[in-house]
C-alpha cells in the first residue's frame, strides 16, 4: 500500500467512524426514550439501563476496610436487561460506540503519524 493510499484510508476511516459514532449516539437516545422505566428506592424513576450500570455499594464489616462498589458483569447486565428490549438495544449501542471510539482513536493516531512523516520529509 502506498503512502498516498494509507493517507486516504486513514481519512476515510476517520470520516466513517465519526459518522458511525454520531449514529450510535442518536440510536442510544431513541432506544432509551422507548423504555417504560423502573422505580427504585436508590434512583427513583429511572431506566433499566441506569439501574444495571449503577454499582452496588458493599459496606465492609471491618473498620479497617472502606466500602467498595461492585458493578454487574456484561453477562449479568444482559440478563437483567432481558426484561426491556429497548435498554438492551441501548446497551448494545453503547458497546458498539465504545469499539468505534477505539477505532477512531487508531485512525487519529494514523493521521498524526502520516502528518509527522510528511513534515519530516519536507
Amino acid at each position: 500500500m502506498t503512502e498516498e493510499q494509507k493517507a486516504l484510508k486513514a481519512c476515510t476511516d476517520y470520516a466513517r467512524l465519526t459518522r458511525e459514532i454520531a449514529s450510535l449516539k442518536s440510536a442510544l437516545g431513541d432506544h432509551l426514550g422507548k423504555c417504560a422505566g423502573v422505580r427504585t428506592p436508590e434512583l427513583g424513576d429511572s431506566t433499566h439501563l441506569s439501574v444495571a450500570y449503577t454499582p452496588e455499594v458493599i459496606e465492609s464489616d471491618s473498620h479497617y476496610e472502606d466500602a467498595h462498589n461492585v458493578f454487574m458483569t456484561d453477562v449479568e447486565i444482559r440478563k437483567y436487561l432481558a426484561v426491556c428490549p429497548h435498554c438492551l438495544a441501548a446497551h448494545e449501542a453503547i458497546q458498539a460506540r465504545k469499539a468505534a471510539r477505539r477505532s477512531l482513536g487508531a485512525a487519529k493516531r494514523q493521521i498524526g503519524l502520516i502528518g509527522r512523516k510528511a513534515i519530516a520529509q519536507a
